[in-house]
Formats: C-alpha cells, sequence, structure tokens
C-alpha cells in the first residue's frame, strides 16, 4: 500500500460562509503536515442558499490551486420542515458578504450526483475508514442515513465531527438553539440516535466559541494574520469579506475553524467531556437545542440497565497558542 493510499481520508460538509473558507483553509493546508487526504467536499443549505455554498467553496479551492477535489452539491432545505424564515445574514445573503468579486468561477467543477448518495458511495469504497466533518446542518447525513441505512455500519473509529448544538442552553439564533442545529433539528436528532457507537462523536457547541473568541482580537486577525505579504489569494479575499462584516467587532471568532483545528491537530484540544446528547424537537422555546445528560454523565460506570449511555464528546477548550499557529499555516 502506497503512502498515499494509507493516509486517513477526510470528508467536510459545510455551508460556505467565512469561517466554514476559514475551516476548509486550515484542513487542506494541514494535509502533508498531519498525514490525511481530503477526498470530497460536501455543501448544504444554511449561511445560505446551497447553489451559493457551493460557488463560495469552488472560489475558495480555485484561489488557492486545489479544485482537484471533488466538490458535491446537497440539501437545499431541512429535512422535514420548511426553512426557517431569514431575517438577516450574519455572513452575507451570499455567504461571502455579497463583495461583488470580478473573478468568475467554473461551475463546470462541480460534480454531478447529490451529497447524499456521495456520502455513501465514498464511505463504502473507502471501506468506512473516513473521518466526517461537518461545519453546517446536519442535513446531507441525514438523507444518506435514510437513503442508505447501511452507511451506519460504515461509519467506525475514524469518528464525525460537528460544529453546533450548545453545552449550556446558550442559543444565537434562539435564545436557546445554535444555528447549525436550529437550521434543521430533526437532521441533528437523527443523527445522533441513529450513528453507532463504535463512530466517536466529537462536538464543538456554540459556547466554546464564545470562550476561545477573546484570545483573537480583530486587530489580530485583520492586521496580522491577513496582513502579511505572503498570504494566499483565499486569505486576501477574506480580508475584504471580513473587514466589511465585522471589522467594527472587537474578536474573531470563526467557530467552524476552531473544530477543524481539533481535527487536524488534536493535542490542541485542552478540555473535553463525555456526555449522553439528544435534541429537542417539540419544545415550544428550545427546539433544536442540545440537551446533555449531566447525571449520567458524573456517573463512573457505564450504566447497564438499559439507560443512555454517554454518545458524544464536547470540546470545551482548545489551545489558544496552537490555533494561531494554525491559523497562520493557513493563510500561506
Amino acid at each position: 500500500m502506497s503512502q498515499m493510499e494509507n493516509r486517513r481520508k477526510v470528508i467536510i460538509d459545510l455551508d460556505a460562509g467565512t469561517d466554514d473558507a476559514w475551516a476548509l483553509l486550515i484542513l487542506l493546508r494541514g494535509e502533508q503536515r498531519f498525514g490525511y487526504e481530503v477526498i470530497a467536499i460536501t455543501c448544504v443549505h444554511g449561511n445560505t442558499n446551497v447553489d451559493d455554498v457551493t460557488v463560495n467553496v469552488l472560489r475558495v479551492l480555485t484561489a488557492i490551486g486545489r479544485t482537484d477535489i471533488p466538490v458535491f452539491k446537497g440539501a437545499r432545505e431541512p429535512f422535514i420542515t420548511s426553512p426557517v424564515p431569514r431575517t438577516s445574514y450574519f455572513h452575507g445573503v451570499n455567504g461571502f458578504g455579497d463583495i461583488a468579486f470580478e473573478q468568475q468561477i467554473d461551475l463546470g467543477l462541480l460534480k454531478p450526483g447529490h451529497a447524499a448518495p456521495e456520502l455513501y458511495r465514498l464511505l463504502a469504497a473507502h471501506g468506512g475508514r473516513v473521518a466526517l466533518i461537518f461545519v453546517g446542518p446536519l442535513t446531507n447525513l441525514a438523507l444518506c442515513i435514510k437513503l442508505h441505512p447501511e452507511v451506519l455500519e460504515l461509519l467506525g473509529a475514524d469518528g464525525l465531527y460537528v460544529m453546533g448544538g450548545n453545552r449550556h442552553g446558550v442559543g444565537n439564533a434562539t435564545r436557546s438553539a445554535e444555528f447549525n442545529f436550529y437550521a434543521d433539528p430533526e437532521a441533528a436528532h437523527i443523527v445522533f440516535q441513529r450513528v453507532p457507537p463504535t463512530c466517536p462523536i466529537t462536538v464543538l457547541p456554540w459556547e466554546t466559541c464564545l470562550t476561545q473568541a477573546p484570545a483573537l482580537p480583530m486587530a489580530w486577525r485583520l492586521d496580522v494574520l491577513g496582513g502579511g505579504p505572503n498570504v494566499n489569494e483565499a486569505v486576501r479575499m477574506l480580508n475584504v469579506i471580513e473587514r466589511k462584516l465585522y471589522g467594527d467587532r472587537p474578536n474573531w471568532m470563526p467557530c467552524d475553524a476552531f473544530l477543524v483545528a481539533a481535527f487536524v491537530d488534536p493535542s490542541i484540544v485542552e478540555r473535553s467531556e463525555w456526555f449522553h446528547v439528544e435534541i429537542e424537537l417539540h419544545g415550544a422555546i428550545t427546539r433544536g437545542q442540545m440537551v446533555l445528560d449531566h447525571l449520567k454523565a458524573r456517573n463512573t460506570a457505564k450504566p447497564e440497565n438499559g439507560e443512555p449511555k454517554e454518545n458524544v464528546r464536547i470540546i470545551d477548550r482548545i489551545n489558544d497558542e496552537s490555533f494561531r499557529q494554525l491559523c497562520q499555516m493557513a493563510a500561506l
């Protein structure tokens, strides 16, 4: 087996706002150094519509010369319900600050096929030895599970990594729900109920993003990380977008990049804890909230009486300096 064939395989699913773009840059720039291979990118509704998500992904790949990676378009709307009406767009209506870019993107780079069955095909082709990173709504994975239930047998020790949910019930889409899970609660419910114990789930929730942000002043992001003479074209593009969208904010909060950093370099995780997790679907003011079983998590012995076991590792803290170093790697 060649060295390339022996490397870990990775698929990332995203809804391309600016933090997704940074997550993608860290993931791609870390391939050689950290010994894995990104074999596909799947796109989902979320920060913007899936058509704009696809364009944004292709724009990043074109800027860094990585259009060799297959890109698949996925779900346009939530698994069951109609899309939640939007009154604001944190990353701009098109996910990239509504900037009028001069460069036209070659949509012919997009691969045929829907993301959900392609996830199954790729997992089957690699014997299930693929790590999955999801930094948007979980619709594509839920669809894959429903279309191909046998995919559950292919989810193994390489793990599922998710940016979303909340640790303490602190929301951003609502008072109690984080955006990615609120955008498709049924999909999140399906994933957390159906993914088997043989596939460890790692979640980096909204509250962790809040605690990481103070170590990342916006001035550092724009003037230091993005201000060097050798930054790549994707970062130059993100400089324009993020200066427009967030330039007056005190801190930078690239939520999706925090999760990808924890995948790329697991030693970056300073504090984490296992919980049994479920997703609230019916609460009048808590729909989409990630609910942790704090009582069971305190038990040192695993319950043997049919009670739920811990199924998710929650990342509470990553190392600030190590994260900045990964961002600097991604910027070159």
